[in-house]
């Protein structure tokens, strides 16, 4: 049993400041983002937990979902299953569509590009009191253990922090593609670990 309340608070606090989160939530008081991001990411928890996988801390410091190829992006099959369908009456219909319309040409461009047997780390976020003491790399270690044992020989991400890139190289992925995503006018990199 995953505690899909507790993997939303990690990755709402992670993301509150997020680029793409200031552009998805424009105009949004923080406490109103803050909220919106919890409820996106409880939803994502869960539909990872059906779908692929979750982890947490052992502390609860940090959370990562994941999911295979084969459920990425996902369809709308899967996001009823889940409840994602839910999200835009939670966080309305412009926030929705401002990330679904980002995320739809970077998560294109990997499953295109991705072979067919690869696992798509989604969301990785740690509390800012426990940065920078290892707990990204501890979840994505586990994350790929956990994919490898499953058949998943390549591993993906994506990013629109430019600091996050850094970070992510350090852990052995590639940076394979960067661009400006039209819809937002956000800089998104994705990078890759085979």
């Amino acid at each position: 049993m995953y505690n899909h309340e507790l993997a939303g608070k990690i990755l709402a606090d992670a993301f509150l400041h997020y680029p793409l989160m200031n552009y998805a939530f424009e105009g949004n008081a923080e406490e109103e983002r803050s909220a919106g991001l919890h409820h996106l990411y409880k939803c994502c928890s869960k539909t990872a937990s059906i779908y692929g996988g979750v982890i947490l801390t052992s502390d609860q410091q940090g959370a990562l979902i994941w999911l295979p190829g084969k459920h990425f992006p996902l369809g709308l099959k899967h996001e009823i299953n889940s409840g994602m369908w839910m999200i835009p009456f939670n966080l309305g219909i412009k926030t929705t569509l401002r990330l679904v319309n980002h995320d739809d040409e970077l998560d294109k461009w990997i499953d295109k590009n991705a072979n067919e047997n690869y696992g798509y780390i989604w969301c990785v976020g740690v509390n800012a009191s426990a940065r920078g003491k290892g707990y990204s790399r501890q979840l994505i270690d586990q994350a790929i253990t956990d994919m490898r044992a499953l058949g998943m020989t390549e591993f993906w991400l994506k990013t629109e922090d430019p600091k996050n890139v850094t970070i992510y190289q350090k852990l052995g992925f590639e940076l394979v593609y960067e661009t400006v995503v039209k819809s937002s006018g956000v800089r998104g990199w994705v990078m890759r670990r085979g």
